[in-house]
């Protein structure tokens, strides 16, 4: 085997960069595997984004947005301290709004499943 890159130096540079990449999405893959493990339910938090909440209870972040009146994600997803910044409302109010809309998705999907 080591003959035949040594012939073929293309076929060894792409070898090379196929391990290279495979290894890449291995290592992606298993970290966000790890990372959204460890994320789930997580209580609503003013530093959150809508999809990170989304993502966290399973939920589609745009129903989110939709049910809640909230914006959607511009140039980069905001967080609720910046929705409530644009607001001029306190953060608890749009934390309570997210929570409020969540435990509402999370109830009609119980039954859904029933």
């Amino acid at each position: 085997m080591i003959q035949i890159f040594r012939r073929n130096p293309l076929l060894f540079g792409v070898f090379v960069l196929a391990a290279v990449l495979a290894l890449f999405f291995a290592f992606n893959t298993a970290r966000d595997l790890i990372f959204w493990s460890s994320r789930e339910r997580e209580a609503v938090a003013p530093w959150m984004t809508i999809g990170y909440v989304a993502r966290s209870w399973d939920l589609d972040p745009r129903e989110i947005d939709e049910r809640a009146g909230l914006p959607l994600p511009g140039d980069h997803p905001y967080t609720l301290n910046e929705i409530a910044l644009q607001r001029s409302v306190p953060v608890s109010d749009i934390v309570a709004l997210v929570e409020a809309t969540v435990a509402q998705m999370i109830a009609e999907r119980g039954q859904d499943h029933d």
